[in-house]
């Protein structure tokens, strides 16, 4: 009978441990995207490569982010993907830090990678994969 009630117990700790370790699966968002959009900001503007007259690419390589502007690299900066709870979204969300302790949560729809700054007054960025070689 001691055996049933520590089993009792101790399953829904298994089960919590269990279900911690299968979170979703982690966004592939390695190649090169072209920029479409960013929206946002404390004035809720909208830009695109029309109203800026700039184009806009980001390299992703496994460890590192390459920012391109009008074909210049802007810069170049490491970066590693996290899964967790960000402050201001109501979800756990796969996210990268971008310094300032401002984490950028990353979502991948298909061929559209969305990029959310996550501050009351910041952007959205939104790109489309572009086509290998």
């Amino acid at each position: 009978m001691k055996k049933l009630v520590y089993i009792c117990l101790a399953a829904p700790l298994i089960w919590s441990c269990a279900a911690g370790q299968s979170g979703p699966k982690k966004p592939k968002i390695e190649g090169n995207w072209q920029w479409q959009q960013s929206s946002g900001g404390f004035a809720g503007r909208t830009t695109t490569p029309e109203s800026s007259n700039q184009s806009r690419h980001l390299q992703i390589t496994k460890d590192s982010v390459f920012s391109y502007q009008n074909g210049e690299l802007l810069s170049a900066r490491p970066y590693g993907l996290k899964f967790g709870k960000i402050p201001l979204m109501s979800q756990e969300s796969w996210y990268y830090d971008e310094g300032d302790q401002i984490k950028v949560a990353v979502i991948r729809q298909d061929s559209l990678l969305i990029l959310k700054e996550n501050c009351a007054d910041c952007f959205e960025h939104r790109y489309v994969k572009m086509k290998e070689k």
